[in-house]
């Protein structure tokens, strides 16, 4: 009984994010993999609405998931995921049907290699991949150098938290460059619908900051807003190693773009 239980609530949420209509036990009926009586289905139904896994938004409608049955539906298929399409322009072509906003980023060790000096002017920052040009300052110049090794992103994160604000705008352009943001018009709508979040918040995602500070996997509230969850990985995409953040409304199909592994 439990197998045929979890196995109708499941049927039920594949079958709301196809539709995105209630769901009636006639409905229901067809989908299923084996007989069951429609009296069989309301009788789940009723038990599923008591346990807080389904709502019903009308007393003559069918039955939709609710949020926390969403969040338990994509923990269980998405905790590892794994990208199904690997062309920007397919990723844009998804993302824009199924109303989700992306970021992607390309995946490169940056490090930062050298801290030179010329003369009593200037500093020059040696990473992998770049430089950056900076005024002299003798204690700016034992600081920096405490920092080779480090990563582009953690030393932009430093220079912007000790106030080191010419330095971490220069590389902010950087990072601009490089960041590419799909369908933006979904954050705007987002920030429209949730009357908590304002500018700093939208800023944060188009700006493309956020790639690094969510972690790999899956994010709800309270950093995503309410009814809304996030996937941070890695994948290729155009035959570049990338980061990628994708976000959405909880009851959108993200498996148009992701897979579990």
């Amino acid at each position: 009984m439990k197998r045929k239980y979890e196995e109708i609530l499941e049927t039920v949420v594949k079958t709301f994010l196809q539709t995105h209509e209630p769901i009636g036990s006639a409905t229901l009926k067809e989908k299923l993999p084996f007989e069951i009586a429609p009296a069989t289905i309301r009788y789940y139904f009723n038990k599923m609405v008591e346990r807080g896994e389904l709502e019903q938004l009308h007393k003559s409608s069918g039955r939709i998931p609710t949020e926390s049955t969403m969040k338990f539906y994509w923990r269980k298929h998405l905790g590892d995921l794994e990208l199904i399409c690997d062309a920007m322009d397919e990723l844009a072509r998804i993302s824009e049907k199924e109303e989700m906003f992306m970021l992607l980023k390309p995946l490169k060790e940056n490090r930062l290699q050298a801290v030179e000096r010329v003369g009593d002017r200037y500093l020059i920052l040696v990473f992998g991949s770049d430089e950056y040009v900076i005024r002299y300052q003798s204690q700016l110049e034992s600081f920096l150098k405490d920092l080779i090794g480090y990563e582009l992103d953690e030393v932009k994160q430093i220079a912007k938290d000790v106030g080191m604000m010419s330095l971490y705008h220069k590389m902010r352009a950087k990072n601009d460059e490089e960041i590419t943001a799909i369908n933006p018009e979904a954050i705007i709508r987002i920030a429209g619908e949730r009357s908590g979040w304002g500018k700093r918040h939208v800023r944060l995602f188009l700006e493309g900051d956020v790639i690094e500070e969510l972690s790999t996997g899956l994010h709800f509230e309270p950093v995503i807003p309410k009814g809304f969850m996030a996937l941070r990985t890695e994948a290729i995409v155009d035959n570049r190693p990338t980061k990628i953040l994708c976000m959405g409304a909880i009851d959108h199909d993200f498996t148009k773009i992701f897979k579990e592994v």
